[in-house]
């Protein structure tokens, strides 16, 4: 590949990217943000996925078909979502109030790198597999107990974007959704191919 090519192929993916946040972000105030948000992520991650495949469907055709697909199941892990993590906000409020439960902060903060890094998994998850409701869930949470090294990384470029975008909000609209969603399947595609690797060498080895 010349110079001019890899170019070219660079800033053809970087315009799907940017795009890609514009429909993130529309979709997602389409659904006044709380019902919008997690059908817009899976269709976000169900493109991402496309383009790390190197799989060529249209991107605004994929798009809107997967959020009206997606839109009740979605929301159905928005709802559960939410309660957990209205859930945790209190029990954080509760042990930074009262000094006679601080000895729970290290159990929660445990418990609340676990919830994340399946929040991390479970979109991933969503758009590579097809599984049941709750048995998706359960395979989002095995991927983080088994795949800790990806939650950090993930947890790693939230820091990294939270940095950046701090120096340059102008660039929160063009990005924050898409190059997220990208990384984050990225690293998590590379879990997943570890771990069926790992099955295959166990099934040759037996």
């Amino acid at each position: 590949m010349t110079f001019w090519e890899g170019f070219h192929s660079f800033s053809t993916r970087l315009l799907k990217i940017v795009y890609l946040n514009f429909l993130w972000l529309f979709f997602s105030m389409l659904g006044f943000f709380i019902f919008g948000l997690f059908p817009a992520t899976i269709a976000l991650f169900t493109v991402v996925r496309q383009l790390l495949l190197d799989v060529e469907k249209p991107i605004t055709q994929t798009f809107w078909q997967t959020y009206k697909k997606e839109w009740l199941r979605g929301n159905g892990y928005a709802v559960l979502a939410y309660v957990v993590l209205l859930i945790l906000a209190v029990d954080f409020y509760m042990i930074y109030s009262f000094d006679s439960l601080s000895i729970l902060l290290i159990p929660t903060i445990i418990i609340t790198f676990l919830i994340f890094g399946t929040l991390f998994f479970l979109f991933p998850v969503y758009v590579h597999f097809e599984l049941p409701f709750f048995v998706l869930i359960k395979q989002a949470f095995l991927f983080t107990l088994t795949s800790p090294s990806t939650v950090f990384l993930n947890a790693l470029l939230v820091v990294v974007m939270y940095g950046l975008f701090n120096i340059m909000p102008g660039a929160i609209p063009l990005f924050i959704g898409s190059v997220l969603s990208y990384f984050v399947m990225l690293f998590s595609i590379r879990a997943f191919k570890k771990v069926e690797q790992k099955k295959l060498h166990e099934a040759v080895s037996t």
